[in-house]
């Protein structure tokens, strides 16, 4: 079922790769192809335009130079594509630097920079490459790295998909056969996705209701700027997270020119547009649709499953419109329409397995739009506003057939989550070592939550949850960054949440220093206390029981404090080590009432428990704590070529309600990553680029608890054993990502092939032994096997 679209999207792709390797014309033969880099200088601290900053490109047909004008534009026409080094330059900043930029044929290169300061002047910094992936945010300190759209495309694995590319960061561990992803421990449902500065509902299709990721990514790598990516130690702005957070950027459109790019592939075929919305004016758009290829494969009437077909569509968009006097405004948004329909084959001798003899019809729709407005008021002061509202609605409904198809209703829910944000910021530098920012963040919550499924001891339907209504949330920080000298930069701060459910305040101090130990070296540390709000469902779910009919609504957020200590040497220009140590207490975490019940929060990544017979209410008396090492040793790449190996070694345990330490479900203790890639210049004139990408994981087993074989056959459900909680573990992980890419620049056209493959050994790793429902049997539970893709991307 996997191999059949492929082979067939691939003989779709014939002719498109025929154009791409036709023969030069007689004028362009051996020819080099060259094509506009341009963008934006800015100082980081105050986001205003730097006029005269110098912008120096070298390629192997010498070195272009410009400075920017009194808007902070540059532009540098006829530069050779392929990889090139692109140097910033300006008194009393750091000098900025991008080894092996890539640039392509077809559509121009923008790159965006941001210069921060030089305390002293005098002193000779030295550019380091990997100084362009500390975070974009200045206030943070530790455990954060930005990441661009050209790294996501290029991993082994990765999808065009951010999450599946963090998967290769040191403390980051593949949570499931989706996206979704363990940050040091913790569970998955603990990452939160932000975009443009503002907090997002899960950017994902079909994903799990209370989930942070799911089967396909919607974000698309051709909208997306330059972004952040942390794991912990967060500066005091950031809220409702005690994990990790991608802060995602869009970029903006091209204001010049017009630009398209289309692409198809086994994950979707679709279009992106930008340009100017008139001619000579700094407004633009930038938009992009994609709809899933199996969907339109089946439209045409070819067959690609006996079962049902995921279909889905996404959007996303971003439509910037600078002022004169009154600031720069933008309208963002990113959404997704899925749904997959199984229909049982009636003839009930083929019902092999209970799912054979059920209809199935599931719905998951999501989507974030906001409106930004960003006003710099001088040279010191700046401010922005956002105002978003974001939906999620996640619905399943299972029939159960009889041998004469006569259909009952076995399962059904309807998650719908509806949030409006508002996000403001102040940003004030008091003076070249003084930065102070401040804000306050406000989300209005409506939820409507039902859930019914089918109860073997009752043999009825029975209702999980059934609740309406309305809550808040409001945050406010202020922090503090001062440049103590040229060695010393510390970040203080406080965060305070209150949660108008549970009516229950948290006050947070936060902390984050670096030391610049020498040139090449750099200590950091980070610290302070964390809260995350937990999916709602948990909050109003009805115990199995039934001895409590009360909701859980004095349940207040899950908080953490936290500790981080990091180490970074930069062994040359373009190869650097790095460590951290990292120690999180976890408390106020939701644990079953019942106290011969070890069931708690952290130990769950989606809303799946409430329809099992031992859940219980809950109450804010459970604990945790996750503790290890990082290590990274990473180069850049240069030379063609680039690597990163990472390992990290941690525990993850929580206490449930009897006060006694169990293993999460995350705890695998140990993770490695081996990620590497080559890339040659290939053609007569060296136009063209060939990569190759792998990517080996190995990681320690999964922890699972004993299945209870009567107890889960009775009732029909996995029923484990409570007295040994995750006291095994599978067989340890093991997985090795290949891909391949094939780029062909042309005059005014280029053609993008990627071959990505996951698990290219097609190795069945092992989550663990679980009971099969649909065969009422207790049996391995296995990850994906192989997934191959290909995508063809064509840009003019």
């Amino acid at each position: 079922m996997k191999l059949s679209p492929i082979l067939l999207i691939g003989l779709s792709l014939q002719a498109g790769f025929t154009f791409a390797q036709q023969p030069a014309s007689p004028k362009q033969k051996n020819q080099v192809v060259t094509e506009t880099v341009k963008g934006t200088v800015i100082d980081k601290n105050t986001r205003l335009p730097l006029t005269g900053a110098t912008i120096v490109i070298s390629s192997s047909d010498g070195t272009k130079s410009v400075s920017t004008d009194a808007q902070g534009i540059f532009r540098l026409q006829q530069v050779p594509v392929g990889r090139q080094q692109l140097q910033v330059r300006m008194a009393g900043y750091k000098p900025e630097e991008f080894t092996e930029l890539l640039i392509t044929s077809g559509r121009e290169n923008m790159v965006n920079v941001e210069m921060e300061p030089q305390i002293n002047a005098l002193t000779e910094a030295v550019v380091y490459a990997n100084a362009g992936k500390q975070p974009l945010n200045q206030m943070a300190m530790t455990s954060g790295r930005s990441f661009s759209p050209e790294e996501t495309n290029r991993y082994a694995g990765a999808f065009f998909d951010p999450a599946r590319m963090a998967q290769s960061f040191p403390g980051v561990a593949a949570g499931g056969d989706d996206n979704e992803i363990i940050v040091r421990g913790n569970s998955p449902k603990s990452l939160q996705w932000r975009l443009e500065g503002i907090e997002i509902v899960n950017p994902n299709h079909f994903g799990a209701e209370g989930a942070a990721g799911g089967g396909i990514s919607m974000l698309n790598t051709m909208v997306l700027g330059k972004s952040d990516f942390y794991t912990g130690g967060l500066a005091a702005e950031y809220s409702n997270a005690t994990a990790g957070v991608f802060d995602l950027r869009f970029r903006k459109g091209n204001t010049d020119k017009r630009e398209y790019t289309f692409n198809v592939g086994v994950l979707g075929v679709g279009a992106t547009l930008e340009g100017p919305f008139k001619k000579g004016s700094d407004a633009s758009y930038l938009i992009s649709y994609r709809y899933s290829s199996l969907s339109l494969l089946e439209k045409v009437g070819v067959k690609v499953s006996d079962t049902g077909v995921p279909k889905y569509q996404d959007l996303s968009f971003n439509f910037v419109f600078p002022t004169k006097k009154a600031g720069t405004f933008s309208l963002f948004g990113i959404g997704g329409l899925g749904k997959l329909q199984q229909t049982a084959e009636r003839n009930y001798e083929k019902w092999e397995e209970r799912t054979d003899a059920q209809d199935l019809n599931l719905k998951f729709n999501a989507g974030s739009a906001g409106l930004k407005h960003q006003y710099i008021a001088n040279d010191r002061l700046y401010f922005t506003n956002i105002v978003s509202m974001s939906l999620s609605r996640n619905s399943n409904s299972t029939d159960t057939l009889t041998r004469d198809y006569i259909s009952s209703l076995y399962h059904k829910d309807k998650f719908t989550n509806t949030a409006l944000r508002y996000a403001g910021t102040l940003n004030y530098r008091a003076n070249s070592k003084n930065t102070i920012r401040a804000g306050l963040n406000a989300s209005l919550l409506h939820y409507d939550l039902y859930a019914l499924s089918y109860d073997t001891e009752l043999t009825a339907l029975k209702e999980r949850i059934n609740e309406t209504g309305n809550t808040s949330t409001y945050d406010a920080f202020a922090q503090l960054k001062t440049v103590l000298n040229d060695k010393l930069t510390l970040n203080t701060g406080v965060h305070a949440n209150y949660f108008a459910l549970s009516k229950s305040w948290s006050i947070e101090p936060r902390l984050g220093l670096n030391w610049r130990v020498a040139a090449d070296q750099t200590i950091s540390f980070g610290t302070g206390l964390y809260n995350r709000l937990e999916p709602l469902v948990y909050y109003f779910a009805k115990s199995s029981d039934q001895t409590s009919l009360e909701p859980n609504k004095p349940l207040s957020p899950t908080k953490s404090a936290q500790a981080v200590i990091g180490y970074e040497k930069n062994l040359s220009r373009t190869l650097r080590f790095k460590t951290e140590i990292y120690y999180q207490h976890l408390y106020d975490v939701p644990v079953s009432t019942d106290s011969d019940i070890n069931f708690s929060l952290l130990n769950v990544s989606d809303i799946a428990a409430i329809g099992t017979s031992n859940y219980r209410q809950l109450i804010n008396k459970g604990t945790g704590k996750n503790y290890g090492i990082e290590l990274t040793l990473e180069k850049s790449l240069s030379k063609g070529y680039y690597f990163m190996a990472t390992t990290s070694f941690f525990d993850s345990k929580f206490k449930a309600r009897n006060g006694k330490e169990y293993n999460t479900t995350f705890n695998t203790r140990y993770v490695g990553n081996i990620l590497m890639g080559k890339e040659w210049t290939v053609g007569k004139s060296k136009n063209n680029l060939f990569g190759l990408n792998g990517k080996l994981i190995y990681a320690g087993g999964r922890k699972y608890s004993p299945v209870l074989e009567e107890e889960s056959l009775r009732l029909d459900e996995e029923v484990i054993d409570q007295d040994r909680i995750n006291t095994l573990t599978a067989d340890p992980y093991v997985r090795v990502d290949f891909s391949s890419s094939y780029r062909v620049n042309r005059k005014k056209v280029s053609h993008l092939f990627i071959l990505d493959i996951q698990n290219l050994l097609n190795r069945e790793n092992t989550v663990g032994m679980h009971y099969n429902f649909s065969k009422r049997i207790i049996e391995p539970q296995k990850w994906t096997g192989i997934i191959p893709t290909i995508n063809y991307r064509i840009e003019f």
